[in-house]
């Protein structure tokens, strides 16, 4: 063996021990800066980055929306998207080797503990979900295929259940200034930089206004329901001056119209029946509370079917239902309908197992002609494709759990599961939000803070209840206490054990 021939052998192995002992180190040291950290920074740094990574990942890269300017083309992206995907690759790692300590601490600090964890459900049901079908993919699919970055959300999330937190605010805090920034980032884009922000002609339902906002987001579907969330995070956590109250609640709401994303508002529509109004007849207090309580529900029942009547007959004596047609496609849900049957006709090959990852890769999207479809544009029809109808019962499976979740802690949550919870269940109807949209996403800043808080109050002790009606509860009873002017959503700022 000659000199350079060796050279060449001993360079590489060298660079991969350096490589290797400097991971171990970064681990070392990530354990040791972590070590004094509450889980609830923890937790919201997390939270903070995930949002603020989304939002680099797409405002990196150059892009224009405005579809008249580039030839009648769809949306373009140009070639300088370097920053982007440099940006979230190494967002994505240091996240990742975060997460991984804080596994391995977290299963350490489990087999320390003798009582079992009343929140262990959702991690079983999401493991399965993500592991069960990723191995279905890999061995049984009809054409079988594997990919690493499957596990970069299983990951985050068993990281995340494994904090115990306590400050819930503290999260939901975190969580509400990067949707804050998105919003008036957004905002300001439509003065500075229109054609990044606006996407036109857009096929929205405002009369009047022929583009659509999609932001610093991939698609005004994933804006609009971002904008309802940061509405329904300030209605539970509201910051504690009214100035930025008002100005929060005023950048998520001109988000929420001006994105015109008809899911969001569905699931707006859907949440205020579901959460709010079970949350006007809960019980606060005895006697008359309670019939004072009921009184209100009711009202607010009456006024939403007056108002919803009322709005009906103007639409149709106005002639906008064949506007609201000829706007909305309602007809083929924008072309979805198209979509599910080609990613149905996949998942015939092999029911039990589906097509595999590639249901919606290169090979097939130029077979049918749709570069711009990426997925089934559905979590079910997607997870049928992917996985079949084994992959299906996973997928149900959790959600199950979720809901159980969510129905087993109203009371104690105020609803907040719950809402978070059909919120991303609106998105599974017309996207696939669990699967499909990376570490970097919204789609996955939703679903840790959801696993977040339904492990928090899975945790609480029976009887435990939220500040608010407590209050209400002694004051009934005579005593004087100061009751905070929140809303009816707020929740519990103390901190209870876990």
């Amino acid at each position: 063996m000659t000199g350079a021939q060796l050279f060449g052998l001993l360079v590489p192995a060298a660079i991969f021990i350096v490589i290797a002992l400097a991971a171990v180190l970064l681990v070392l040291l990530q354990y040791r800066l972590t070590d004094q950290t509450s889980p609830d920074a923890k937790v919201a740094v997390a939270v903070a980055t995930i949002g603020i990574g989304a939002l680099l990942s797409i405002a990196l890269f150059t892009r224009s929306l405005n579809e008249t300017a580039s030839g009648g083309g769809r949306v373009v992206f140009y070639d300088d998207y370097a920053g982007g995907f440099a940006a979230s690759r190494w967002i994505s790692l240091l996240l990742l080797g975060a997460a991984l300590v804080e596994i391995i601490r977290g299963w350490l600090r489990a087999r320390l503990t003798p009582a079992a964890d009343s929140a262990w459900p959702l991690l079983a049901s999401m493991l399965l979900f993500y592991v069960g079908t990723l191995t279905i993919q890999g061995l049984l699919s009809e054409h079988t295929g594997f990919s690493f970055k499957e596990l970069y959300v299983p990951i985050i999330l068993t990281a995340v259940y494994y904090q115990p937190v306590r400050n819930l605010r503290l999260i939901l805090g975190a969580a509400k200034l990067a949707i804050l920034a998105l919003t008036v980032g957004s905002l300001l884009g439509i003065a500075l930089r229109p054609d990044f922000v606006m996407h036109r002609p857009g096929a929205g339902v405002i009369p009047g206004v022929d583009w659509r906002l999609f932001g610093l987001t991939s698609h005004a579907n994933t804006l609009g329901p971002v904008a309802l969330l940061g509405f329904l995070l300030e209605l539970y956590s509201p910051f504690r001056r009214r100035s930025m109250r008002a100005f929060n609640f005023s950048a998520a709401l001109a988000v929420f119209v001006l994105a015109q994303s008809r899911t969001a508002w569905v699931a707006a529509l859907i949440i205020g029946a579901a959460v709010a109004v079970p949350m006007a007849i809960m019980p606060s207090g005895p006697g008359t509370a309670h019939a004072r309580s009921f009184r209100r529900s009711v009202w607010t029942l009456i006024g939403c079917i007056a108002l919803l009547i009322v709005v009906t007959c103007a639409t149709v004596a106005l002639g906008g239902t064949e506007y609201l047609q000829r706007k909305t496609d309602l007809g083929t849900l924008n072309g979805r309908f198209q979509i599910w049957d080609i990613t149905l006709q996949a998942w015939r090959e092999n029911v039990l197992f589906g097509y595999g990852p590639e249901v919606w890769g290169a090979e097939r999207r130029l077979r049918f002609n749709m570069f711009h479809v990426g997925q089934a544009h559905n979590q079910f029809v997607q997870t049928l494709g992917e996985a079949g109808l084994v992959g299906l019962a996973f997928v149900g499976l959790y959600l199950t759990v979720l809901l159980h979740a969510a129905c087993k802690c109203f009371a104690g949550s105020r609803g907040l599961i719950l809402a978070l919870l059909l919120l991303l269940l609106a998105r599974c109807v017309t996207e696939a939000p669990l699967r499909s949209e990376g570490l970097l996403s919204w789609s996955t800043f939703l679903h840790v803070l959801l696993l977040t808080v339904a492990c928090h109050y899975l945790r609480q002790p029976a009887g435990v209840v939220s500040c608010r009606a407590t209050q209400r509860s002694v004051v009934a009873r005579g005593a004087r206490v100061r009751v905070p002017k929140t809303s009816l959503f707020s929740i519990n700022a103390n901190r209870a054990p876990t």
